[in-house]
């Protein structure tokens, strides 16, 4: 007896190797994803502007990126004590306007670099909703705590997010033509703007990656957003929000992403490199003592073991 209704996901006709580079955009989920990547041994760029939302601030970041388009002190604003760019997310903060700047920029530099080289680019949409300015009607990344009479919000149609993340895509092509793209919806509720409103917003998302998928070619739709709904569809598998999955529903997302996209040879890498980073995160009671000295001996043993395997997967 099935007590779950089953998502059919089969071995992706491409996988992920790792020698590989991954870069993530997009919300809070992408940084789950993007975390158990680098945990198994993947080299991982994640969210160089921190967690974004909505396509069009997604599709923003990345055109910086593909242009190195700088920011200058007119893209900041200052609440408070501390000074934030309208693009980036909070943890993008500082007291000091030209050193948020300089490491906003540092970041763009390193994060062209990476998209130049990447294998994979995987971006997850949160929300169709959007907040903007009144005053120019410049669409934000994050509000930032600022006064809500400065701002206003809409949805964006399905067309409008196509044409843009078209065109964006386009864009990273002409820097990185063999670019392999998966899409995928994030399963986080955003209840705050309304139970009606989340569910229209997410049928947006939908109805614009599936438009995409059909579109654009090596352009594919990973069901996160399904698995949670539907295989898992319980409050058990949430956070005490009961808006973002739990670490268990993560867990088993990351299960099927991995059957999905990894071949039998790099699923069993993934089990070293995940022993290798729990070794790592041993703390040490006393960091002179032979044990842990035997214990970093074995972790740079390893290390060399698993770099040896790679190479021979090239």
């Amino acid at each position: 007896m099935n007590f779950t209704t089953q998502i059919p996901i089969s071995k992706h006709e491409k996988s992920i190797t790792h020698n590989d580079k991954v870069m993530l955009l997009g919300s809070c989920f992408t940084e789950n994803i993007g975390n158990k990547l680098s945990i198994h041994g993947f080299e991982t760029l994640i969210n160089p502007f921190g967690i974004l939302y909505n396509p069009f601030s997604i599709c923003s970041s990345l055109n910086r990126i593909i242009n190195l388009k700088f920011l200058d002190s007119d893209n900041l604003v200052k609440v408070n004590e501390f000074w934030f760019s309208y693009e980036h997310h909070g943890v993008f903060r500082d007291e000091n306007c030209d050193n948020l700047l300089q490491t906003i920029n540092l970041g763009i530099t390193k994060a062209n670099l990476f998209l130049k080289q990447t294998n994979w680019l995987i971006i997850t949409l949160g929300t169709a909703w959007v907040f903007f300015l009144k005053e120019n009607n410049k669409i934000l990344g994050n509000c930032h705590k600022l006064n809500s009479q400065l701002i206003d919000k809409r949805l964006l149609s399905v067309d409008e997010i196509v044409e843009n993340t078209s065109l964006t895509i386009n864009d990273i092509r002409k820097i990185n033509p063999n670019i392999q793209i998966i899409l995928t919806v994030s399963p986080i509720r955003h209840w705050k703007q309304g139970y009606r409103e989340n569910l229209i917003s997410k049928s947006t998302l939908h109805l614009a990656t599936n438009q995409l998928c059909e579109t654009i070619n090596d352009c594919f739709y990973f069901p996160a957003y399904e698995i949670v709904m539907d295989e898992l569809r319980d409050y058990r598998f949430y956070q005490a929000d009961m808006l973002h999955p739990s670490e268990i529903a993560v867990d088993y997302i990351w299960e099927k992403f991995s059957t999905h996209l990894f071949s039998d040879s790099t699923a069993n890498l993934c089990k070293d490199y995940c022993k290798l980073h729990s070794m790592k995160q041993h703390k040490a009671f006393n960091p002179e003592s032979q044990g842990y000295k035997n214990h970093l001996i074995k972790i740079a043993k390893l290390e060399k073991e698993l770099y040896e395997k790679r190479n021979k997967l090239i």
